[in-house]
C-alpha cells in the first residue's frame, strides 16, 4: 500500500507542476490552457484519493484534516475557475489566478507540517 501511495503522491506533484508549466508556456498570450484545467482537476481527484488512502490505511500516516480541507477548497476553486474560463479569448488574466491558487496550494502543502 505504501508503494501505491508514494506513486500517487508523485503523480499528484507532477500534475501541479504540469499546471504551472502550462501556465508559464501561455504567458505571451495570457489564458487558461486546456491542459492546465485537466492537470488541476487530476491533482484535485488524486488529492482526494490520497486523503482516503491515508485515512483508511494503517500503513500510511493519518492526514491533517484542517490542512486537507483548506487545500481541497483552494484546489476546487482553481479547478472551477480553470474549466469555466478556459474558453475565453486569448488575452485574459484568469490563467494567472489559477496559477496563483496552485502556488498557494503548493506552499500550504510544504509549509504546513
Amino acid at each position: 500500500m505504501q508503494l501505491f501511495y508514494d506513486i500517487l503522491v508523485w503523480v499528484h506533484i507532477a500534475c501541479w507542476a504540469a499546471a504551472l508549466v502550462l501556465w508559464a508556456m501561455s504567458l505571451r498570450a495570457p489564458r487558461v490552457p486546456r491542459g492546465m484545467a485537466h492537470a488541476v482537476a487530476t491533482a484535485l481527484v488524486i488529492g482526494i484519493v490520497l486523503t482516503g488512502i491515508g485515512s483508511a490505511s494503517e500503513a500510511v500516516h493519518d492526514p491533517n484534516n484542517a490542512k486537507v480541507g483548506l487545500k481541497l477548497v483552494i484546489a476546487a476553486a482553481a479547478t472551477a475557475i480553470a474549466f469555466m474560463k478556459q474558453k475565453l479569448p486569448a488575452p485574459n488574466n484568469w490563467g494567472h489566478v489559477v496559477a496563483a491558487l496552485v502556488v498557494v496550494n503548493v506552499v500550504i502543502a510544504y509549509a504546513w507540517r
